[in-house]
């Protein structure tokens, strides 16, 4: 029986794992509970959709990882106590006594062997330990001694199945309706999540950013400007015919990106800000900020925000603000007139 250790005493027999593998197996399965966790916490959202395929696979890992963290089947003179198969993995162990149970078989299942005790009730548990390949000698080994303290504990006259309900047996009603109902609440949840994240995963139409200058807002920093473009539908400029003469423009970035990736680059790029020891001004409820410091040009101020999906970027420079609160209070301007436009049209 390969991967189960067979340990005697004068009256309990056990199969199993022993203590220093199921230690190690515990180790394991935190580890790759921690690893997956943090996968699901650092990742964007759109590749754990990639995930879902594997999806079904999970109860397969955690049935057989439970299998190796459980404690052994016990084998005593009143009966059996153990993890069945099918139950849910649970650390404390079901005593099953020798007088409910009728008959104790082998049964094969794929490529393995397990034992399978036949209860009174005309129910079957599959016993996790003792287990082996198909034709494993230490699996009827182990049917063998069941067979034999089953005989004994018995006093020679085994039980018939009677399909009396065992008390010990019997499910609660709580238990059942949670049975009943966790699997499609699970399934609702799942189908709301993947809908949800699937909007968040479509990018909006893509916008042309000189429809979106707010001309009043630009004209207050630099009365005498005009739209110029950039032959790029994502971005514009507000600016005189000469801007390095006159001092002062305003850049335009408007991207058409999916929810979930905007607002990733947003959090990035604020990351970025706060890295480099400036503290950016917050607006509209925190996904919107402005910044600005001096620099060789003069002062320079940089707002972000993202609105349904759209990356708004907007860039003052400027040689006639007097400090670089007044180059961040007038791109907020410029950045809140922006965000209102294409609220509007989003």
């Amino acid at each position: 029986m390969q991967g189960d250790e067979v340990t005697a005493w004068p009256e309990t027999a056990e199969y199993g794992p022993g203590a220093a593998r199921r230690g190690a197996w515990a180790v394991f399965s935190v580890l790759l509970l921690g690893g997956v966790t943090a996968t699901a916490l650092l990742v964007p959202r759109s590749a754990l959709i990639a995930l879902l395929p594997v999806l079904p696979l999970a109860p397969v890992m955690i049935a057989g990882l439970s299998g190796r963290v459980l404690p052994p089947t016990g084998v005593t003179p009143d009966g059996i106590r153990c993890h069945p198969v099918a139950a849910v993995p649970v650390l404390r162990r079901e005593f099953i006594p020798w007088t409910a149970i009728a008959s104790v078989d082998a049964r094969q299942r794929g490529l393995r062997s397990f034992v399978v005790l036949h209860l009174t009730d005309g129910s079957r548990v599959v016993l996790r330990h003792p287990s082996g390949r198909r034709g494993d000698r230490a699996v009827q080994n182990a049917v063998e001694l069941m067979r034999w303290r089953h005989l004994a504990a018995c006093d020679g006259t085994l039980p018939r199945v009677d399909r009396v309900p065992l008390p010990w047996r019997r499910v609660r009603v709580p238990v059942r309706v949670l049975a009943a109902v966790l699997p499609v609440v699970s399934a609702i949840g799942l189908v709301t999540w993947l809908v949800t994240n699937s909007r968040a995963m479509t990018a909006p139409d893509a916008v042309t950013a000189c429809d979106l200058v707010p001309r009043q807002a630009a004209a207050r920093v630099l009365p005498d400007g005009a739209v110029q473009g950039y032959g790029n539908q994502a971005a514009c400029r507000w600016s005189t015919a000469t801007p390095a003469e006159n001092g002062t423009w305003i850049d335009f970035h408007v991207t058409s990106w999916a929810p979930l990736d905007a607002e990733r680059s947003y959090r990035e790029t604020l990351g970025a800000v706060r890295a480099a020891g400036r503290a950016p001004r917050f607006f509209r409820d925190g996904d919107a900020y402005t910044v600005a410091w001096r620099d060789a040009w003069g002062f320079t101020a940089h707002g972000r925000a993202h609105v349904k999906g759209y990356l708004v970027m907007v860039a003052l420079h400027s040689r006639r603000t007097a400090s670089a609160r007044d180059a961040e209070r007038a791109a907020g301007d410029v950045l809140r007139a922006v965000t209102a436009n294409l609220a509007g049209r989003a």
